[in-house]
């Protein structure tokens, strides 16, 4: 059933209050402070009826109500218009970007920062392994007597590291005697095209030991063995909502996000809604029990029509879904010029 105009525009009233107050909302509430028309008595009769079609629940302490996941979900697909980030936001996006740009990681880390800063909620940047950079170089540092760190820099700024089995009586100068040769064989290849096989194609210019040749190779693909890495900021600011006062809760929550490959999967696969800008899943749309009670707004960003990676904000229901969707949409594009500039420019 459709729902006509007055109903949506109790809806709206209901939900913006809501996500103001974090509190029940009641038919006086909405009269007084929402020019809608109509007296509290009509407005009583709408939410009830709101309430049996599912837009609307009654929290069994509250004669109040609030949204429903139904009821979010109608607010966000036809009556949500995204607001426009403030002025002051933008200086302070370009402000916080501004020095932290040395590599990809600090972008994408920045990223993650500055949205928790602006959203108070929590901000998952996923970073999409960069299949297309180029090696750039190779070196080793030394850790300890049987342990080396062999660094892999490629042309985008990405910065891999991997511990390095130094065998017996091989020191640090050889190792990096090795990382020259290599350099010189790979730099300028996309990383996932180096392979054991290019070992045949270099054997002829080796000296030395083949076998540590080998073992090089294979820690470069452990440097890389990550098909994408997870940024995150602001878990703290949860602890900030009515809705994780329960300790339990809180707990739950917590321990998820400190488990990356779940929460790497929080992220939709976008196969669904290509063309769309930004996706919202309310509550268990997002199929994970521990946030059942939260939302998780994202959107996609690219370099050069390359996809680099996706941003989300992850927070209660009652969230800011204008201002966070107008804001993920600046965002995407602030990040996607950063992104193809600093490609340019390396």
């Amino acid at each position: 059933m459709d729902l006509d105009e007055r109903k949506q525009k109790i809806l709206q009233a209901i939900i913006q209050d809501y996500i103001t107050s974090a509190e029940p909302v009641g038919s006086r509430t909405i009269a007084r402070k929402y020019n809608l028309g109509v007296s509290a008595a009509t407005i009583r009769n709408e939410m009830f009826d709101l309430e049996m079609l599912g837009y609307l629940e009654q929290p069994h302490t509250s004669a109040g109500r609030i949204p429903s996941i139904k009821g979010y979900r109608f607010y966000v697909d036809c009556l949500l218009e995204p607001t426009q980030i403030s002025e002051e936001e933008k200086r302070f996006v370009q402000s916080w970007f501004h020095d932290k740009m040395n590599n990809v990681d600090q972008i994408f880390q920045s990223t993650a920062k500055v949205l928790s800063k602006i959203t108070h909620n929590v901000t998952l940047v996923m970073a999409a392994q960069q299949v297309s950079s180029k090696l750039k170089y190779i070196r080793f540092l030394p850790l300890d007597f049987r342990r080396a760190i062999m660094i892999v820099v490629t042309d985008s700024g990405q910065i891999e590291n991997c511990i390095f089995p130094k065998p017996e009586d091989t020191d640090v100068d050889e190792l990096n005697v090795i990382a020259e040769k290599l350099t010189h064989y790979l730099a300028g290849l996309p990383v996932s095209r180096i392979n054991m096989e290019m070992l045949e194609q270099f054997h002829e210019s080796i000296v030395g030991d083949l076998e540590l040749y080998r073992l090089a190779f294979r820690s470069i693909h452990q440097a890389f063995r990550r098909e994408q890495q997870l940024y995150k900021g602001g878990a703290m600011e949860l602890l900030n909502k009515p809705e994780f006062k329960d300790v339990a809760k809180a707990k739950n929550l917590f321990t998820m996000l400190e488990e990356q490959d779940v929460m790497a999967n929080l992220f939709s696969d976008g196969g669904q809604e290509p063309q769309k800008t930004v996706t919202v899943r309310i509550g268990e749309e997002a199929n994970l029990s521990p946030i059942n009670d939260c939302s998780i707004i994202e959107a996609t960003f690219k370099a050069n029509d390359v996809v680099l990676g996706k941003i989300a904000v992850l927070g209660p229901t009652r969230m800011e879904y204008a201002k966070i969707i107008g804001l993920l949409d600046f965002m995407k594009q602030h990040v996607t010029n950063i992104l193809e500039h600093y490609h340019d420019d390396t």
